[in-house]
């Protein structure tokens, strides 16, 4: 009896907020609940814990059916009128619930003072937000939707503790995020994914982190007015920009870079800006994606890119699907470069840490591209070759490895990995 009275107090004697902020919150809502059995101590706890979590750990649904709509939105009124403290987070992904039924949430949002709002529907159901979502809830500091259509009312007074908005598969009414960025003056990441195609024009001064892909085969355009502290930066498949050299410009606090380079813009006047000095003093990670080894422009800014930001630690260089070959002048512009490092005022790599080149093709480019890394970065630690699953000659690549093993490293801890 001693032995099971004192697991029983160990038990009751657990700090209350050990419970709540540690304990509770890393279970699912409804073993949340189930923990009331433990203690007496315990009963009342799961009512206050900060998190509330709906998704499929909450309400269980058969592949193939649909939710009890009518069961599950009174299984969560009832957790929400139990709730008797604020909620810091709430998350909704339950797949089928219909648009209406977040109509009757959005106010226990604004009653809750719900600062983390997580909304995400069914693949396909593009279920459309009520507007009362963006006049009620004033006290969101993270917004994150899926699968849904947004566009904000006229009455919009904005969210102005806003600091990171998520929008994945979103159909966006026209100049939906024009009209958002005012009105959100503490917004510092912004991460668009898959959502409808349009025109963005960015002028948010406390943007920090901007993430848009789209990988439907055509390209948004942006336009950067005023984004002084953005640093990061990832373009990975579809966006268009007007002047690919002019974006270093635009964003002075740019420090990490991921862009498909196969969607720039090469005008003759952007291609004659390549020519220039202007030098990316910040930059120090940089990932090119879909790089055509048969584009001209596309090997000019690689070139310019490199030469251009003297605090490279990382360059990540992923080949585009290409049959052609490169043409001299691609060949000829990547020789250049092999020799620009006994030129007068060109930076070495002085601070390059890693190359990583991914879908290697094989290519004369891609070892004039290796050879200068090796000769100019005396930091430099780490070189990754990943072969395409298309380069299947062996003697391509046993005489693509004889040569790169014969280059001379100006860093006695550069290894080579090639897999």
């Amino acid at each position: 009896m001693e032995l099971r009275g004192s697991a029983s107090d160990r038990i009751s004697d657990v700090p209350t907020n050990l419970i709540t902020d540690h304990i509770l919150t890393l279970l699912p809502l409804k073993d949340a609940g189930r923990t009331s059995i433990l203690s007496r101590n315990w009963r009342q706890h799961w009512r206050s814990i900060p998190q509330l979590v709906f998704d499929r750990n909450f309400a269980p649904v058969l592949p193939n059916t649909t939710p009890d709509e009518t069961k599950l939105i009174l299984n969560i009124y009832e957790a929400l009128l139990l709730h008797d403290g604020p909620v810091t987070k709430f998350e909704l992904s339950i797949p089928g619930l219909r648009e209406d039924c977040l109509h009757r949430l959005i106010p226990h949002f604004a009653s809750k003072s719900v600062q983390e709002l997580s909304l995400r529907f069914a693949v396909g159901q593009t279920s459309k937000l009520p507007s009362s979502l963006f006049t009620a809830c004033r006290h969101l500091t993270v917004l994150k939707l899926q699968h849904c259509s947004v566009g904000a009312p006229s009455s919009f007074v904005g969210f102005p503790k806003l600091v990171v908005l998520e929008l994945e598969h979103v159909i966006m009414h026209e100049d939906f995020l024009q009209n958002l960025q005012p009105e959100c003056p503490l917004l510092e990441e912004l991460r668009v994914l898959h959502c409808s195609r349009q025109e963005y024009k960015l002028n948010v001064p406390s943007l920090k982190v901007l993430s848009f892909d789209h990988s439907h085969g055509y390209a948004s355009v942006f336009t950067f007015h005023h984004a002084p502290l953005l640093s990061v930066l990832s373009l990975p498949h579809g966006c268009a920009y007007p002047n690919c050299f002019a974006v270093f410009d635009s964003l002075p606090a740019l420090r990490q870079l991921t862009f498909g380079i196969h969607s720039l813009q090469f005008s003759e006047e952007a291609n004659a800006a390549c020519k220039r000095t202007t030098t990316v003093y910040q930059l120090n990670v940089v990932e090119i994606t879909r790089f055509l080894l048969d584009n001209l422009p596309q090997a000019r800014f690689l070139i310019w890119l490199i030469m251009s930001s003297p605090s490279l630690q990382k360059l990540t260089v992923r080949f585009g699907t290409s049959t052609a070959q490169p043409p001299s002048e691609v060949i000829n512009s990547l020789q250049e470069l092999l020799e620009a490092e006994d030129r007068p005022g060109v930076c070495c790599l002085q601070h390059l840490e890693e190359l990583h080149i991914q879908d290697s093709q094989g290519a004369r480019v891609e070892l004039d591209l290796v050879r200068f890394v090796m000769a100019t970065a005396p930091q430099l630690r780490v070189i990754s070759i990943n072969r395409a699953v298309n380069l299947q000659s062996s003697d391509k690549v046993s005489e693509f490895l004889s040569e790169l093993v014969s280059y001379k490293r100006i860093s006695r801890d550069a290894v080579v990995k090639y897999v």
